[in-house]
């Protein structure tokens, strides 16, 4: 039986404490493997096509080029890469413009490191993950303006029972949590995320709220 193939993760940040302190935590998992660092967001773009990491860290404040463009530039490459914002930054636009640039996942530097490594595994397995605070930003945006998003023409195919289970997601309700509040079963509710998803176009409930937001829509 073959052994596990151990996760690529390539850093960039400008912080040296930063990298020495994620080396030291990731080097602890025989199944993540650093591939290489880069301290500023031109050198992180060369180091993701020459090593195609399996998953990036990525902080925010670099020089030359920061975070969220280097991201996007990333994303446009064509790169497979998944991107982990791993940064101190927590204003609303620097959070909806990193996850507008392509991240699939934003963590706060005070993470665990548990949580950390199940974040980089849980993304490098194609799921998306918000540090709580960030989580809040995103929902609380989404919610406060979701009578504008109601009134677009993308929401007109939803159904009425759609848009409670919508209204629901973005208020950070499980599955579980809706199929209590809605009194439908659990294989209900996954079939109407599975529409609201395909009317909507997007692929998991964080690319909701993010599309509403990024074509204006609430």
């Amino acid at each position: 039986m073959s052994e596990k193939k151990a996760i690529k993760v390539l850093i960039v940040d400008d912080s040296k404490l930063t990298v020495v302190g994620l080396k030291t935590t990731l080097k602890q998992f025989d199944d993540i493997e650093i591939a290489g660092e880069a301290n500023d967001g031109q050198m992180g773009i060369e180091a993701a096509k020459k090593l195609n990491p399996d998953v990036i860290l990525m902080d925010i404040g670099m020089p030359i080029m920061d975070g969220i463009k280097t991201t996007k530039e990333i994303k446009k490459a064509g790169l497979s890469t998944k991107i982990i914002m791993l940064t101190s930054h927590e204003s609303e636009n620097d959070v909806l413009d990193a996850l507008a640039a392509g991240a699939n996942s934003y963590c706060m530097k005070d993470v665990d490191p548990d949580i950390l490594v199940a974040v980089i595994k849980s993304t490098y397995d194609g799921a998306s993950w918000l540090d709580p605070r960030i989580a809040k930003i995103v929902l609380d945006k989404f919610v406060d303006r979701f009578g504008k998003f109601l009134k677009n023409e993308s929401m007109s195919d939803l159904t009425e029972r759609e848009v409670d289970v919508l209204n629901l997601i973005a208020k950070g309700h499980s599955n579980q949590g809706i199929s209590d509040t809605l009194c439908i079963s659990l294989n209900t509710v996954k079939t109407h995320i599975k529409n609201i998803f395909q009317k909507l176009e997007v692929e998991d409930r964080t690319q909701a709220a993010m599309k509403a937001v990024k074509e204006d829509l609430i």
